[in-house]
Parts: C-alpha cells; structure tokens; sequence
C-alpha cells in the first residue's frame, strides 16, 4: 500500500460527468447519468469522491432511504486498488449515517467479487441474504449484506 492521500469530498452535480467518465475508462457502469441525476434530484443522494490533482480517482454513491442507507457502489480507479481509498470512502458514509441517526446500511455485492466481500466484513457487515440472478449483466447472483451501527 502505497502513501496515497487523496481530497475526499461530497460530490456535485458538476462532477457527474467526469464519474461517468471513470466508470467507462474502468470498463464498468455502476451508475447511470439518469440515475444519478435522479438521485441528486430527491436530495437523498450519499455520494462521495476521492480526488488526487483534481482528478476523481474513486466514488462511493449511497441513498438515504427512510430508515437505513442503501449503498449503490464503490469503485476506485485501476491504479489506485489497494491503496485504501474505498475504506475511507465508506468510512465516510458510516461517518454520515451516524451523524443523521441512520442505524442500518444495506448493500448488495457480485457473488464473486471477494475483495469487495472482504472489505465490507472487515467494517461489521453481515450477510443476510443472497438475491439469484441479479445482476442483468450476466445473471450473477448478489450478496445482500446489511450493517447495524
């Protein structure tokens, strides 16, 4: 692990476009620009951007809904894996969820996506669930995971 310290802040909605922009150069879309635009649009939008020299190298997007957050995705760019960004980036929605007394945080995680599996049971997640044929792409089955903080 490098010594990489990166500006993390809450994302505007001038930076849609350039967090698009990342998902495609990582060959993933987590996101659409419709989705999150509809996000931003009913003010329950949790997004967070990890910056180096300007640039966003990482995201976490979650939503606020009713009485827990909802996690929709984390991705941190090819070359900056494994440098901590992600943990940092869900620190900060943990931070978040106990600052507006939010107790519960769900997600759901590709089946084989073990570092993602790995990163969420390091904070307390749990499994609670796995949901068959969920990921359109491929009909991968998700992990739901769910944290009580």
């Amino acid at each position: 692990m490098n010594n990489i310290n990166p500006i993390i802040s809450k994302m505007e909605k001038t930076d849609i476009d350039e967090l698009i922009n990342m998902q495609l150069s990582n060959n993933t879309t987590i996101l659409s620009k419709t989705s999150i635009l509809i996000d931003f649009d009913s003010n329950n939008a949790i997004y967070f951007v990890a910056r180096i020299d300007n640039k966003i190298i990482g995201y976490i997007a979650a939503n606020l809904l009713y009485d827990h957050i909802d996690i929709l995705g984390v991705l941190v760019t090819h070359e900056y894996i494994r440098n901590g960004i992600a943990s940092t980036l869900l620190s900060m929605v943990l931070d978040y969820a106990k600052t507006i007394n939010i107790n519960d945080i769900l997600l759901e995680v590709r089946i084989t996506n073990i570092a993602a599996q790995k990163l969420y049971e390091k904070y307390g997640f749990e499994k609670i669930n796995v949901r068959k044929n969920y990921y359109p792409n491929n009909l991968e089955d998700a992990i739901i995971y769910k944290l009580s903080i």
